[in-house]
């Protein structure tokens, strides 16, 4: 993970972990092995940076 991480999300079913990069605006999802790696599935980018907005964590439900 890289500089920046402000929050992290495990899905309900524990098969995918959202990562929060403040200070770049994205969201990595990562898909979690039965071992425990991860693997990349995807990027949401376009989001405020922490600096613009004070966009702060990840709401999981």
């Amino acid at each position: 993970m890289c500089q920046g991480v402000i929050d992290l999300a495990v899905t309900q079913d524990e098969k995918f972990l959202y990562v929060q990069n403040g200070t770049s605006g994205i969201v990595d999802g990562f898909r979690i092995g039965r071992n425990g790696s991860l693997t990349k599935v995807t990027t949401a980018t376009g989001l405020p940076s922490f600096a613009e907005s004070g966009m702060e964590g990840i709401a999981a439900v």
